[in-house]
C-alpha cells in the first residue's frame, strides 16, 4: 500500500519539495479546466513531481453531457498531455450531479467514448468515481474492465498523510481492479495549504514492466506501415499513433519526418511496443 495526493490549482501554488518529504508517494494532477483550458498549476505540478521524483498521472472532471462534448474534453486533455511530452494513465473523473439526470446507457456510451479517445492516442485509460456512483449504478459498470480508483469517507475529520487510513473493512470493493481508493478530502500535506484528498494506491503504477522494443532483422518495405506489417503487425494509422506516443513522438501526424523517425527507431531495434 502506497500513499498519496490528488491536486489542482483549487491547492494553489504547492511546495514539492516538502510534500516529497512528508511522504507522499505519487500524485493525480488535473489536466484540465471545464472551460477546457489547462489546468492552472499543471505545468508547475508536472515540474514539481518530475524534480522531486513523485510519480505522477491525471484526472479530467467530466461535466460532458453529450457524445460531442466527451469526444473535445478527451481531445482536450490529449492535447495538454503531447504538449509536454507525458505518457501517462488517464483517469476520467465521474461524478458531476448533472450525469445523474442522463440515462444509464448514455453516460455509460459518453465515458466509452472518451476511453476510445485516450486509449486511441496511446494512453491508458481508468475511472474515478464515488462509492454512490459505482453501487448505485448511474452507469453501467460492468462495461468497464479498466481499473477503478473510487472515493469512499468513512470519517469526517481530518487526516494527516502520515496517519493510517481507515480501516480496510471501509474499502471500495468494485468488480474491476481497484487500484486506489479516496478516503478523505480533508487531509494535511505539508507544503499544501488548506485541505487536499488523500489516497492509497495498491497497484502501484509507477513500478511499469521492462519496455518491449520490435527487434526484428528481417522486415520489409520503405514505410513504417508496410515493415510493421512485413513483421506481422498492425501498421494502420491509428495504430502508428499508439506506437508514437509510446516513442514520445507528439502530435502524431503521419508526416513523412515523423515516419521515418519510426522507420529509424525500428531499424536500428528501439522502437517500443504498445
Amino acid at each position: 500500500m502506497w500513499k498519496g495526493i490528488d491536486v489542482s490549482d483549487n491547492q494553489g501554488v504547492i511546495n514539492w519539495v516538502k510534500v516529497k518529504e512528508a511522504g507522499s508517494q505519487f500524485a493525480i494532477l488535473r489536466s484540465v479546466r471545464r472551460s477546457g483550458k489547462a489546468d492552472y498549476q499543471f505545468a508547475a505540478n508536472v515540474a514539481g513531481c518530475q524534480v522531486q521524483r513523485i510519480p505522477f498521472e491525471v484526472y479530467k472532471y467530466t461535466y460532458a453531457l453529450t457524445p460531442t462534448q466527451a469526444v473535445e474534453e478527451a481531445q482536450q486533455v490529449v492535447a495538454l498531455l503531447r504538449s509536454h511530452g507525458l505518457i501517462c494513465r488517464v483517469w476520467w473523473d465521474v461524478e458531476d450531479n448533472s450525469l445523474r439526470a442522463l440515462n444509464k446507457g448514455v453516460l455509460t456510451g459518453l465515458i466509452q467514448s472518451a476511453a476510445d479517445i485516450i486509449t486511441g492516442a496511446g494512453f491508458e485509460f481508468g475511472v474515478y468515481t464515488g462509492k454512490s456512483f459505482y453501487e448505485e449504478s448511474v452507469f453501467d459498470t460492468d462495461a468497464f474492465s479498466c481499473p477503478f480508483w473510487i472515493a469512499r469517507y468513512p470519517s469526517s475529520g481530518y487526516y494527516a498523510l502520515a496517519d493510517n487510513p481507515p480501516a480496510d473493512k471501509y474499502k471500495p470493493a468494485p468488480s474491476q481492479p481497484l487500484v486506489a481508493w479516496q478516503y478523505t478530502s480533508k487531509g494535511r500535506v505539508d507544503g499544501i495549504t488548506g485541505p487536499v484528498d488523500l489516497n492509497v494506491c495498491y497497484i502501484p503504477f509507477w513500478e511499469t514492466q521492462t519496455p518491449e522494443y520490435y527487434l526484428q532483422d528481417i522486415w520489409h518495405g520503405t514505410s513504417i506501415s508496410k515493415a510493421l506489417e512485413s513483421i506481422g503487425e498492425d501498421g494502420s494509422y491509428q495504430h502508428r499513433v499508439q506506437i508514437a506516443a509510446a516513442n514520445g513522438i507528439e502530435g502524431y501526424a503521419g508526416t513523412a519526418e515523423q515516419n521515418t523517425h519510426m522507420l529509424n527507431l525500428l531499424r536500428t531495434g528501439q522502437l517500443r511496443k504498445v
